[in-house]
């Protein structure tokens, strides 16, 4: 029964914290986790920690990238200066962790980051033109409703 209660209480929590002025705090924390994850797979392929194919690069951009158009799009307060100190943070605890493991020369660390960035700029200007295309079409079928309901 406690177990319930409480489970209750934070779903209430969490969908208050949505509706009001912490959905910009759930955003980031959200995507700092997906990127942490996917930069530190990146890291461990790139550091010979986990081994995979030379080809994961481009698909670990693009997943990382899709948070990014997810967010543009859905989110009309969401921009780029909200997104890129969470994306920042993420690579630096990612190569804090790493340099734990190994010794990790950061200036290259700092270079392999551009690919994720551009990605995530990218994904953005995505997002954000598909959400400006889906506003835009939705006020032409209000006004050609409104006109029409006049006649």
């Amino acid at each position: 029964m406690q177990q319930q209660y409480l489970n209750m209480n934070v779903r209430e929590y969490i969908y208050e914290a949505w509706d009001g002025g912490e959905r910009k705090g759930l955003q980031c924390l959200g995507l700092f986790c997906f990127l942490v994850v996917t930069y530190a797979i990146y890291l461990g392929m790139r550091l010979g920690v986990l081994h995979t194919g030379s080809d994961q690069f481009a698909k670990l951009c693009f997943i990382s990238a899709l948070p990014f158009a997810l967010l543009a799009y859905s989110d009309n307060a969401w921009s780029s200066n909200d997104a890129a100190p969470v994306c920042l943070g993420a690579w630096i605890a990612v190569c804090v962790a790493f340099s734990f493991k190994c010794a990790v020369c950061v200036i290259a660390l700092a270079v392999t980051f551009f690919p994720f960035i551009l990605a995530a700029l990218v994904a953005h200007g995505f997002g954000a033109m598909c959400r400006f295309f889906k506003e835009r079409n939705r006020s032409h079928v209000e006004d050609g409703y409104s006109s029409s309901s006049c006649r």
